[in-house]
């Protein structure tokens, strides 16, 4: 298990920080993630990390925006301590 997964856990309130699903209705904890990735220069500090369920996290991987294809437009993905 993630070294800092209890203190990020506890921060989210047991949710994932993308779709807000409860842990409690999963078989198994979260994932503690990065919000920026490593390979990003994102930091591995706890504001940097996220608590995410299995499809958010692999959904995210290691990007942090995307094309909007109506528009063509590059737009940062949702960031939890940032975006509501």
């Amino acid at each position: 298990m993630n070294r800092y997964y209890a203190a990020i856990a506890g921060r989210a309130n047991h949710r994932c920080e993308y779709c807000q699903a409860p842990e409690l209705i999963f078989n198994f904890p979260f994932e503690v993630e990065h919000i920026i990735p490593l390979s990003r220069q994102g930091e591995n500090d706890e504001a940097n990390l996220a608590l995410a369920c299995r499809s958010c996290n692999l959904r995210k991987g290691t990007r942090i925006s995307g094309i909007v294809p109506a528009s063509n437009t590059e737009v940062s993905f949702f960031h939890p301590r940032q975006d509501k």
